[in-house]
């Protein structure tokens, strides 16, 4: 195996993670891709991003870990721009949040309502930091920095009721079944 592949199975191997090695080999490269979008964050030229208005309209303090924070943002000049773009705005939203628990946003409105939980320790990220960081991840998909096939957390509304959301037994027994129908002696 190569020098990285070792250096993953080390860092699953070091320390206790939750769900199987594929999933906590994801979680690696999520952090490697959250630090990427910081880097491209902290490059923007803040007076090319200044026309790009970010408001905050509501924000609700989370309560412990009890309740998350509940903020709502406001983008004017998003109005009208197609539900792919919004929701590449929110699946980057949770990348660089990391702790969010749902976000959802309103195409006609232009407003976008992020639930999370902030680290009570550590770098805390003030409503006005979390605005910052949504305005420049809206410029950097408006400029096409950022690509908006990025679908790991996407809502996909088109799958419900279909194989895509099935869990894997439903799809095997499924799939059992088909077989077992098609392997019937003709009459």
């Amino acid at each position: 195996m190569d020098k990285s592949t070792n250096n993953v199975l080390d860092k699953l191997g070091a320390h206790p993670g939750q769900g199987n090695v594929l999933e906590q080999i994801e979680k690696l490269l999520r952090r490697q891709q959250r630090r990427k979008l910081y880097e491209m964050l902290d490059q923007i030229d803040k007076n090319k991003v200044g026309d790009l208005v970010v408001t905050l309209e509501k924000c609700i303090p989370q309560i412990g870990r009890k309740r998350p924070a509940l903020l709502r943002f406001s983008l004017p000049n998003w109005q009208g721009y197609d539900e792919l773009f919004w929701q590449a705005l929110g699946d980057y939203a949770i990348l660089a949040l990391h702790r969010v628990k749902d976000v959802e946003y309103d195409v006609a409105r232009a407003k976008i309502k992020v639930q999370y939980f902030a680290k009570l320790e550590g770098e805390a990220k003030s409503p006005e930091r979390i605005g910052e960081i949504i305005q420049g991840i809206a410029y950097l998909i408006e400029i096409e920095a950022l690509p908006t096939d990025f679908t790991h957390f996407r809502r996909m509304t088109e799958r419900r009721g279909s194989l895509g959301e099935m869990s894997k037994e439903e799809a095997a027994l499924i799939g059992a079944a088909i077989k077992l129908v098609f392997d019937l002696p003709k009459i």
